[in-house]
């Protein structure tokens, strides 16, 4: 019974709420890592085989890339690489068509569930889906969560925990350490739940570790008191949402 149960973040409210250019600056701030590999290893090589395209693309789709966005996206990537564009629209089209249900048995594809990324299609050579923590040798798993600037007592916490084949406690671990929160206080089984939760911390959602250990903390939670008595989000939490983001990342703090 490992069948997922929770949101499936197939219907989206907010779907066409993220522009194409914002997808860049959201996958460092806010991609679970196996998201973060597929996006660098579309953008280093204009290309994604099939178990990629499916994986990264309903995610986006679950963060709420409209069709139109979704075509335009890997359209402009694919023919920065071997496809012409006759090529993209004849073939890789369909199937962006396809998992947002406007094709074959229009079936609406939902995002894949961490369990589903785990336990089903392991990646092969020349393959960039699955998850990291379960399907990378350990080697190469330590390099990227050192380029996530994760510190190296963090990355021996996460290595245990993939030892131990915890493979979402590693992917919560990884959370924690890159939002520096010390408990993030919900159980991480989701791809597109690790985004929603980002965001909604990054804009204030919950106070970052680093505001509370901040010697200014009294003088901190008095303003933010006095600016929520006012009904104006307190400034503090604001400083860490780039301008072009803020509006997205309030749209995620919405109920």
């Amino acid at each position: 019974s490992h069948s997922y149960v929770g949101p499936d973040y197939s219907v989206q409210k907010n779907t066409g709420k993220i522009s194409l250019e914002q997808i860049d600056a959201l996958s460092v701030k806010s991609f679970p890592l196996c998201m973060r590999q597929l996006h660098k290893a579309l953008r280093d090589s204009h290309h994604l085989r099939h178990g990629g395209r499916m994986q990264y693309g309903l995610f986006l789709k679950g963060i709420g890339l409209t069709l139109e966005q979704a075509l335009e996206f890997w359209k402009k990537e694919f023919i920065r690489g071997k496809v012409d564009a006759d090529k993209f629209d004849k073939g890789y089209a369909y199937s962006i068509r396809h998992n947002y249900g406007k094709e074959g048995k229009r079936v609406d594809y939902t995002p894949y569930s961490c369990m589903k990324i785990i336990m089903s299609n392991p990646p092969s050579q020349g393959d960039y889906h699955g998850c990291p923590f379960r399907h990378s040798d350990p080697e190469l798993l330590k390099q990227k969560l050192q380029s996530s600037k994760i510190p190296p007592s963090g990355i021996t916490q996460i290595l245990e925990l993939v030892k131990g084949m915890h493979y979402q406690l590693a992917c919560q671990k990884h959370f924690e350490l890159t939002h520096d929160v010390d408990d993030i206080g919900f159980s991480l089984n989701h791809p597109n739940q690790y985004f929603t939760e980002s965001q909604k911390l990054l804009n204030g959602g919950r106070e970052l570790k680093k505001e509370l250990s901040n010697s200014s903390n009294s003088q901190q939670r008095s303003n933010s008191q006095e600016s929520m008595n006012s009904n104006s989000a307190p400034s503090s939490s604001n400083t860490t949402a780039d301008a072009e983001l803020e509006e997205l990342e309030a749209y995620f703090t919405e109920d």
